[in-house]
């Protein structure tokens, strides 16, 4: 989770904010929900990806010391699923969307990567729950706890 987090939400992101700041600056409306879609849509889609095949990849390379042969590019895909990916994406929406929009609007560029870091690893938690398969156990509890 780590190695994932830190090149794709620390590194990758930062760069990211800088290349959208300079092609879009400023805080005006236009500006602002320019950077928050284009965010939302290009770079979430990369980061959420990278995530469902990086967590379980690097998990088992952790456990076990060895990556998968090249010749079996189906295991390096095997924890990338649509449904996965519809549920990171609809958390990624209902975070940093939000987010992002104050973010662009009011945090300071050199400051939104350190302020997007940490709402990122908030996300990053509700990730590794997707990724390990525990986020419908946790979704489930969450809602029977509602229904009593």
């Amino acid at each position: 989770m780590a190695t994932v987090a830190s090149t794709m939400s620390g590194a990758a992101n930062a760069v990211w904010l800088k290349q959208l700041e300079q092609a879009f600056p400023g805080r005006a409306a236009k500006e602002v929900m320019s950077k928050t879609l284009i965010h939302a849509v290009i770079l979430a889609s990369i980061i959420n990806s990278a995530y469902l095949i990086g967590v379980p990849l690097f998990t088992h390379f952790y456990a076990d010391g060895v990556l998968p042969p090249l010749s079996e590019p189906s295991a390096y895909f095997a924890g990338w699923t649509v449904d996965e990916f519809v549920t990171l994406t609809k958390l990624e929406i209902c975070m940093f969307i939000p987010y992002n929009t104050l973010a662009f609007k009011f945090v300071p560029p050199r400051v939104r990567p350190l302020t997007h870091a940490m709402v990122s690893a908030t996300f990053n938690v509700a990730v590794s729950a997707v990724t390990l398969g525990y986020w419908d156990i946790w979704c489930d509890r969450i809602t029977s706890g509602f229904a009593t």
